[in-house]
């Protein structure tokens, strides 16, 4: 069984180098894109590492000596007259705006195509996870890892590595250029350089604590949003409306002390950064009006020295929160990782010169045992064969173990012993989605998706004629689709409305005769539909079995009365098994849940 996934980034445990191996299949098609946007990041650093550079020029040229047409040598080239060196300042200006602009687009297109597919592979990956992954995962949890999980992943290519690397880079040369300018006053500036490197690193602590946290309330927030909307007419008619408004309650004022801890964080690190760099500017100007006095500095090289600090303190303020959500990041990377590292459900294990399953002549179980969960067995050596045009029935109370033999037909699940067989051949050794193609099932919930009638039928059959998809849906009974709608095009919305419980279930019966299957699986498929609604998906379904290979599975035992042969389940075990008739001359367990069922019928 998959482990439980873990919203917390601390109990994520993957190695760098396995996060790396994982992402970098996205991000090698744009590997080319991501060095110029580098490139484009390194020129843009240089060009502001200029600006000061300029300003120097300007004052120690031309407005100290109060001479707007002496000249001065930039890079060996020789400048007459301030106007001239405006007009080099105004150019460098604009070109680190141009060159910033292309940057951004440029990070922003890449980011978004690594996302763009990062999120259609997380997707199918996820559409093709076994069974046992979802019974282990919230829904609301994996929507927190497609939707949050891989923002967060797209703000770290877009802008968090950005700014990193931006202003790493922007101090490192500030930091170059203070010592190339003037040795002393560099080391000056650098007395407070530990404090702020133990004030990153402390800061760091709880910043990442408090991020680790919000994202934890957030996963939660959206896990009780999903399972309070999937269930919002069950909380109603419980009228538990103020019980479920008690538990938000609870996990919004969490979330929101988790982000008020943020804040204090920020507004405790963010002016003591301040505070050191008015600190740095103070020995700066401390320490570089000595040396001007001393003639050992100009006053453009003082004015420089102290646009330079600026630029060297103005990233730290924004380090330590782009450091955490950088590790946010990498955490929503680890989890997203987790995710793909899944095994798919064993759809394909065809052995070398096995044939494609053409159709389904006999399935039969030999002996099967199966237990969800070690120690627990749900199947004991369950045995029975069905041939081409035959029906069985199987019925029990629930959890007698009727789901379990559909859902290892189906391929959820693998035997833990004994095999299914397929045309006497081990189900294993066919394509999953051979034998899915040519069954159609009938579940006791009916599922239709948001769209068009069009769209449910034809999910696995698009070029399936209008004419043959209206013809599939009278076969069906589903003529109220066109006195009361728009026949095919009927809207439908999320949950399948405006269509009642019975109407659904016909809708998925005509996609049934739509699909044309050799196999034909009805999971309770009439347990608690009206006696109008019971009538017309019998008749529909009477005459989809019709020479077809059919599996009932029923609480009811009038509904399995007309198969071939019904199995009686009780604890995992066949307990009976025979036609209704023979099963009645019995006088066993089925007779006597019979003969329940005809009290109950005629109580109500």
């Amino acid at each position: 069984m998959d482990p439980e996934l873990n919203t917390q980034e601390a109990e994520v445990k993957l190695a760098n180098l396995r996060l790396i191996k994982g992402i970098w299949p996205f991000i090698r098609p744009y590997r080319w894109m991501l060095a110029a946007c580098c490139a484009l990041i390194l020129l843009i650093t240089f060009l502001d590492l200029l600006i000061p550079w300029f300003t120097r020029l300007a004052i120690d040229g031309f407005i100290l000596p109060m001479d707007h047409r002496s000249g001065i040598r930039i890079f060996g080239i020789s400048i007459a007259g301030f106007t001239q060196f405006a007009m080099i300042f105004a150019a460098v200006l604009i070109l680190t705006l141009v060159i910033d602009f292309f940057q951004a687009v440029f990070m922003e297109y890449t980011g978004q195509k690594i996302i763009l597919n990062l999120r259609c592979t997380l997707f199918k990956h996820m559409t093709g996870l076994a069974v046992p992954f979802f019974d282990n995962n919230t829904s609301g949890r994996l929507v927190s890892r497609v939707a949050g999980d891989v923002e967060n992943m797209n703000e770290m290519f877009t802008t968090i590595l950005v700014f990193i690397f931006k202003d790493l880079i922007l101090m490192a040369g500030v930091f170059t250029a203070l010592f190339i300018m003037n040795l002393k006053l560099a080391l000056y500036a650098s007395m407070i350089i530990p404090v702020i490197v133990i004030s990153i690193a402390v800061s760091s602590v709880f910043i990442r604590k408090a991020f680790r946290t919000i994202r934890q309330k957030i996963a939660e927030i959206n896990h009780m949003f999903a399972e309070t909307l999937t269930g919002v007419s069950v909380i109603q008619t419980m009228a538990s409306e103020k019980l479920f408004n008690r538990k938000f309650d609870r996990l919004n004022t969490e979330h929101f002390h988790a982000s008020m801890y943020q804040i204090r964080a920020f507004a405790i690190f963010m002016p003591f950064i301040s505070f050191l760099s008015v600190v740095g500017v103070a020995i700066v100007i401390y320490g570089g009006s000595v040396e001007v006095t001393r003639l050992q500095l100009t006053i453009g090289e003082l004015v420089a020295f102290l646009f330079y600090i600026k630029l060297f303190f103005r990233p730290l303020r924004e380090l330590s929160e782009k450091f955490s959500l950088l590790q946010n990041a990498l955490a929503s990377g680890e989890r997203i990782i987790t995710i793909l590292e899944q095994e798919p459900a064993p759809l394909r294990r065809i052995t070398p010169g096995q044939a494609a399953l053409e159709s389904i002549r006999t399935i039969e179980f030999d002996r099967v045992s199966f237990a969800y969960t070690e120690g627990q067995p749900v199947l004991h050596d369950i045995s029975f064969s069905l041939a081409a045009g035959q029906s069985i029935g199987i019925v029990g109370q629930t959890g007698s173990g009727k789901s379990t033999i559909i859902n290892l037909l189906n391929g959820f699940y693998i035997p833990g012993a004994g095999r299914i067989l397929i045309n006497g051949i081990d189900q294993g050794e066919f394509s999953m989605n051979d034998i899915r193609q040519r069954t159609a099932m009938v579940m006791q919930d009916p599922v239709l998706f948001s769209g068009t009638i069009r769209d449910n039928i034809q999910s696995d059959l698009p070029d399936v004629p209008d004419d043959q998809l209206a013809q599939a849906l009278k076969h069906a009974n589903c003529d109220f689709l066109f006195e009361r709608h728009q026949g095919i095009d009927t809207l439908i919305h999320e949950g399948g409305r405006p269509l009642s419980s019975g109407e659904k279930q016909l809708v998925c019966i005509a996609r049934a005769f739509a699909v044309n299957p050799d196999l034909i699986i009805f999971d309770e498929a009439t347990s608690y539909m009206d006696s109008q609604s019971e009538i017309k998906i019998h008749d529909a379904v009477s005459r989809l079995m019709k020479s077809r290979t059919s599996i009932i599975i029923a609480h009811r035992l009038s509904t399995v009365r007309d198969c071939d042969t019904i199995y009686l389940m009780r604890d995992g075990v066949i307990r009976e098994k025979g036609s209704h008739d023979a099963l009645t001359r019995l006088k066993g367990e089925y007779y006597h849940l019979l003969e329940k069922e005809k009290i109950t019928v005629h109580n109500q």
